[in-house]
C-alpha cells in the first residue's frame, strides 16, 4: 500500500509540477510579447502557482526516497539514476530560487529580476533533459 500511495502522490506531484511551470511560462510569454507586465493579481497567481510547483517538487523527491529504498533497496542504480538525481537537483534549486526572489520582489513591490528567472528557467530545462534521461535511462 506504501508504494501505491507514493506512486500516486509522486505522479500526482508530477503533474502538478509541470502544470504550474509551463502555465506560468506561456502566460509570462504573451505579456513580454507584448512588450507589457502582468497586473498585480495576476502576478500573486504566478506565486501561488510557483509555490505550489515547489511543493510538489518537494513531494517527487519524498516518495521518490520512498519508491527507491522500498523497491530497490538503496541509491545504487548506476550512473544514469545519478545524472536523474543531478538533474532533479538542478529542479529543485531553480524552483527554490523563484520562489525566494519572487516573494522579495512582491515585498519590495518591483518587478522579478528577468535575468534571474531566465536563468532559473535555463537551469529548471536543463534539470529536466537530465532528470528525463536518467529516468528513461535508468528504468528502460
Amino acid at each position: 500500500m506504501l508504494i501505491f500511495i507514493s506512486k500516486f502522490l509522486h505522479l500526482f506531484s508530477l503533474l502538478l509540477a509541470g502544470g504550474g511551470v509551463i502555465g506560468v511560462a506561456v502566460i509570462q510569454s504573451i505579456y513580454k510579447k507584448e512588450g507589457k507586465t502582468p497586473e498585480p493579481h495576476l502576478a500573486k497567481g504566478f506565486r501561488v502557482l510557483a509555490f505550489l510547483s515547489l511543493l510538489a517538487i518537494l513531494i517527487m523527491w519524498v516518495t521518490g526516497v520512498i519508491q527507491t529504498l522500498v523497491i530497490y533497496g538503496g541509491f545504487n542504480l548506476g550512473w544514469s539514476f545519478h545524472v536523474k538525481l543531478l538533474g532533479a537537483t538542478f529542479i529543485l534549486i531553480a524552483s527554490l530560487i523563484i520562489n525566494i526572489h519572487l516573494k522579495k520582489s512582491a515585498q519590495n513591490q518591483i518587478p522579478p529580476n528577468q535575468n534571474t528567472m531566465k536563468y532559473c528557467a535555463s537551469a529548471g530545462r536543463l534539470g529536466f533533459l537530465l532528470a528525463l534521461g536518467g529516468a528513461i535511462w535508468t528504468f528502460a
